[in-house]
């Protein structure tokens, strides 16, 4: 009865608060599916056959690295949201008799419930949509086509790897966040007021001088061999920086705007900055996942774009004529030249 009782109970729990875990399973499944979709086409082997193929791939083997750490870090900052929100439930469990022990045993479950589900959903996803992101890039590439469905198996042991790896992180965290704190505090975690936001300048610091260290070594690549690496270093970079900028930055300047006097204190400046302070506390870290992914979708689109456009163009720049014939020595005679424009 006993192993039976916390299963039941982390169901009900999930199953109350469908409204706030049906957004956290979304975005959960959509990750596993994009890093699974994105390490399918790095290891494919019709890539390989293609002219361009393998940088394609090892594009697609850094894009690897960004969405995991992108993932770490986008599926922390949901299932915080999603643990304010359960605390009051929480100490009410607490007062009621359960220890801290018996609410660990209940967040594992829990964990365990969304880790198989959604590993499982995303995962069925990712090889049902891994087909169709196939066919599209070899259609991009002008590959031959092959309509049988494969599945790399490769691919789904390090998918859930990584993001067990994440689950457990996540199940760390919640664990840790329990056991700090008071069963009173708990229950009223809803009712407590907010704490004023402290502005941590370090790291507004650290965040400019990633950002800019990203972008002197974006607009500063010369050799087209050490392009890829060097892109991938600046993405991360980026990713880092922004998420810095918007989480301790945006206080930071909020801060400095509140200690200029005469600007800070008037009717249309003093609720404004106030409040923006706080929303950028809370709603930090969404806006910089928000802000990565637009960037995403933007760059890819126009860079893709660029590229369709001008191959023709870049075509025509290297190889001027359709036919260059050029003969060195044949029989004795001599040295002879065709070339037809």
């Amino acid at each position: 009865m006993k192993h039976v009782f916390y299963p039941k109970l982390a169901w009900s729990g999930i199953w109350k608060n469908k409204r706030l875990y049906v957004p956290y399973l979304c975005a959960c499944i959509g990750m596993v599916m994009m890093f699974y979709i994105i390490l399918f086409l790095e290891r494919d082997s019709g890539l390989i056959l293609i002219r361009g193929g393998d940088i394609v791939q090892v594009v697609l083997g850094f894009g690897v690295y960004v969405i995991g750490l992108f993932s770490l870090i986008f599926l922390f900052y949901t299932n915080s949201f999603l643990m304010r929100r359960r605390k009051k439930e929480f100490g009410l469990y607490n007062i009621l008799g359960m220890e801290k022990r018996n609410l660990a045993h209940l967040i594992f479950w829990e964990s365990l419930m969304i880790a198989a589900f959604t590993l499982a959903v995303g995962l069925a996803a990712g090889i049902l949509f891994s087909k169709l992101a196939e066919l599209l890039m070899l259609n991009i590439l002008i590959g031959e086509v092959d309509f049988t469905l494969k599945v790399d198996w490769a691919g789904v042991w390090v998918t859930s790897k990584t993001f067990l790896g994440i689950f457990l992180c996540i199940f760390l965290s919640a664990l840790w966040q329990t056991r700090r704190a008071d069963p009173i505090e708990l229950l009223h975690s809803e009712d407590v007021g907010e704490k004023p936001p402290r502005a941590n300048y370090l790291f507004a610091l650290a965040g400019l001088v990633i950002l800019a260290e990203a972008y002197y070594l974006a607009g500063n690549i010369e050799d087209p061999i050490e392009a890829i690496p060097v892109f991938f270093i600046a993405v991360v970079m980026v990713i880092l920086a922004t998420y810095l900028l918007f989480i301790s930055g945006s206080v930071a300047v909020c801060k400095l705007l509140q200690r200029n006097k005469p600007y800070y204190y008037r009717p249309n400046h003093f609720v404004s900055v106030s409040s923006m302070c706080y929303r950028m506390k809370r709603n930090g870290a969404g806006l910089a996942s928000i802000c990565i992914l637009c960037t995403m979708v933007l760059v890819t689109l126009s860079s893709t774009a660029c590229l369709y456009a001008g191959s023709e163009r870049s075509l025509r720049g290297r190889y001027p004529r359709n036919i260059v014939l050029q003969v060195q020595e044949v029989n004795g005679f001599e040295e002879g030249k065709l070339l037809a424009a």
